[in-house]
């Protein structure tokens, strides 16, 4: 499973005081936006649905089990915290691009 890691700015503070702000996020699925769109409000914006797709999408965020990341948890960050989570999705959509086969320097005319 292809997963990339990165850290929030601000982080989640749990109710004992820990501070949680290293994460870990697999490639979101065709399944996850299927389930943010049929479980976010109607009409949700697209900052909504990316924060229902990444309630899923992530595997480890500091020592939280899976589980406990839902949208609502998710939703009460800090909003610079979007950035490192668009940002690892955007690393992620790079890493399955595959590599170009022609560099545009083959130097072959038409």
């Amino acid at each position: 499973m292809m997963t990339v890691a990165g850290q929030l700015l601000v982080g989640y503070k749990d109710a004992a005081g820990a501070l949680h702000k290293d994460f870990e996020m697999r490639v979101p699925t065709i399944e996850d936006m299927e389930w943010a769109i049929e479980n976010a409000p109607e009409n949700a914006c697209s900052a909504r649905l990316s924060r229902y797709i990444w309630s899923r999408a992530l595997t480890r965020l500091g020592t939280l089990a899976p589980e406990a990341i839902t949208p609502g948890l998710l939703a009460g960050l800090h909003y610079s915290d979007y950035t490192p989570l668009a940002a690892a999705e955007e690393s992620l959509r790079g890493k399955l691009a595959p590599a170009s086969a022609d560099s545009g320097t083959s130097g072959s005319s038409k």
